[in-house]
């Protein structure tokens, strides 16, 4: 039988990171499993002790020593969490596993053991387990800190504890956003919506979880970027995954490329990473890809004649976009797809061809059919034609699908697009938390659009509290790639005083720089009544996340 209940997967990596950031690679790994099914006071679960059976397999597959707890009363999670505890000082890696009911009351979350009976708010404390001391055992310089949480939404104490009680019990667990420097912060679906059971073994969250787990060479981001893919097809979009980051660097919970490519065995601990520029090796595969056929030359001389450039360009390649002809692109890109039948490659590239001849028709027919072979950056940009109705009849839900499979699949601007979604409310329920998510996921994975529209986000205070420091960051890491957009937010903070005293001068230079590097930029339309009356910086701690490029280029506001 079909069942639903509210379920919510968090993943929160707590990463202890040195100036460098840290590549988490195989190396002495400890992991804690747990998994409650058969509860004695309340319904059972279905799955829960088989997800967590299920990914232990895997894990020690992956070369983890895993401790294994199912339908764990209190006594026996303590006595494995204590036994994890004991032994994390030795580990490179740790990672901790919950599936099973969990609930939050007065901030707090709560892990409950298959004995738990839960009257009282007094109960909640004495019968179950904080997670907060779960995460303050793992805490832990030079070790990747790993934590995943497959616990139910539907709260099944909601009701004993709110009858004449003062406490403050809440539907499932409360939403933990990534704090400092080093996490990443998972759910299996958007928040305000349950996560399918599923009619299998596993939830469908989990399945793809452990389909993709072990895949060597593959960053953990994209990992879950194939997650969340897997999941929209599988629950019919019904459920998204999703995520909260301010991680740095890289990391691996298979084998890192460099070994993968080089055959030889993995590391054996934690170890710095390269910058956070350099794209990973999936990254580099999608945006700079070999020719797929070798029969004769027209298929390199399409590449140079329609390629778009990777992220994170170099100068060059950025000055070569720049400067295509379209019209003559289009001729040598239909040799290539004759030469060469059934690329999907070749035919995303003859569609950008034929768009830039605004040839739109044309151009949405091969871009079809690269994406129905499932090219990450034909999607995406078919999804920019559903959702402008460029060639096409204008249709958000197929934009947002194709968004979606885009980039669960890492593609940068399909991964903004998305975010462009949810802040307008286009088809999906407005959720500007979310798109601030993905907007700053897609500057990690070396989209500029994004940067602007970050800084958009904390100026206005959308999805987080109004920060102009903050905002400023971003606009000024736009504006060095000659955002004209960008450039003109900063000129409107310098003349209101938004970060200092007013600096009519100042501004009047970044006006000047906006018309002579970007003519075409938009004017932003700022409310005539917001001054340095706002906070300049919010409180907390914030991780402004950079990407080094050489020259802004493409759209500015929305589907580039």
């Amino acid at each position: 039988m079909h069942h639903l209940h509210c379920r919510l997967l968090l993943v929160a990596f707590c990463l202890a990171l040195t100036i460098l950031p840290i590549e988490a690679v195989a190396g002495t790994r400890l992991a804690l499993v747990l998994g409650n099914s058969h509860y004695q006071a309340v319904p059972a679960l279905d799955n829960p002790a088989n997800d967590a059976a299920d990914l232990a397999t895997a894990l020690r597959g992956m070369g983890f020593d895993v401790i294994e707890q199912r339908d764990g009363t209190r006594e026996a999670i303590a006595n494995a969490v204590r036994d994890f505890s004991r032994r994390l000082s030795g580990a490179d890696v740790a990672l901790f596993f919950y599936a099973g009911h969990g609930l939050q009351m007065n901030g707090e979350n709560y892990l409950v053991p298959v004995d738990a009976k839960i009257e009282t708010p007094a109960d909640v404390r004495f019968n179950t387990v904080n997670l907060t001391d779960i995460q303050q055992e793992m805490e832990g310089t030079g070790r990747a800190n790993i934590i995943i949480l497959d616990a139910c939404r539907n709260n099944p104490f909601l009701d004993k504890l709110a009858r004449g009680s003062r406490a403050a019990p809440t539907r499932g667990l409360g939403r933990v956003d990534a704090a400092g420097q080093g996490s990443l912060i998972v759910y299996s679906t958007q928040p305000n919506n349950v996560a399918l059971d599923g009619a299998g073994r596993n939830s469908p969250f989990t399945a793809a979880l452990l389909k993709h787990i072990a895949t060597p060479g593959i960053e953990v981001r994209q990992m879950l970027s194939r997650v969340r893919g897997d999941v929209l097809a599988a629950t019919d979009r019904k459920q998204t995954p999703w995520d909260s980051s301010s991680l740095v660097g890289d990391v691996y919970l298979a084998a890192a490329p460099s070994a993968v490519v080089s055959g030889s065995p993995p590391a054996t601990s934690a170890q710095p990473a390269a910058p956070l520029a350099t794209p990973s090796a999936e990254a580099q595969r999608v945006a700079s890809p070999t020719p797929q056929s070798a029969a004769g030359s027209s298929d390199s001389e399409c590449e140079r004649a329609a390629a778009p450039a990777p992220p994170f360009a170099s100068p060059e390649q950025l000055k070569i976009e720049n400067t295509h002809d379209f019209a003559a692109a289009v001729p040598i890109c239909e040799a290539a797809v004759r030469a060469n039948p059934d690329q999907p490659r070749l035919e995303f590239l003859l569609g950008l061809a034929y768009g830039g001849t605004k040839n739109y028709m044309a151009a949405q027919r091969y871009l079809t059919k690269a994406a129905d072979a499932g090219y990450a950056p034909a999607q995406g940009k078919l999804g920019v034609y559903f959702a402008t109705g460029r060639g096409v009849v204008k249709d958000m839900p197929r934009a947002f699908e194709l968004f979606s499979k885009a980039a669960a699949a890492g593609e940068p601007g399909a991964i903004s697009n998305l975010g462009a979604m949810y802040s307008n409310g286009n088809f999906v329920r407005k959720d500007e938390a979310r798109a601030l998510e993905l907007y700053q996921k897609a500057i990690e994975a070396g989209n500029p659009f994004a940067l602007a529209q970050t800084g958009f986000m904390y100026f206005y205070g959308k999805g987080t509290p109004r920060d102009y420091g903050m905002a400023a960051q971003y606009f000024q890491q736009a504006a060095d790639l000659n955002d004209g957009y960008s450039l003109k937010y900063l000129a409107v903070m310098q003349e209101r005083g938004l970060l200092g005293p007013p600096d009519a001068a100042k501004a009047a230079e970044l006006r000047r720089r906006a018309v002579q590097v970007d003519p075409g930029s938009q004017d932003p339309n700022v409310p005539k009544d917001l001054n340095a009356g706002a906070p300049r910086r919010a409180a907390g701690v914030h991780h402004v996340r950079r990407i080094y490029y050489y020259r802004f280029v493409g759209c500015r506001w929305a589907w580039c």
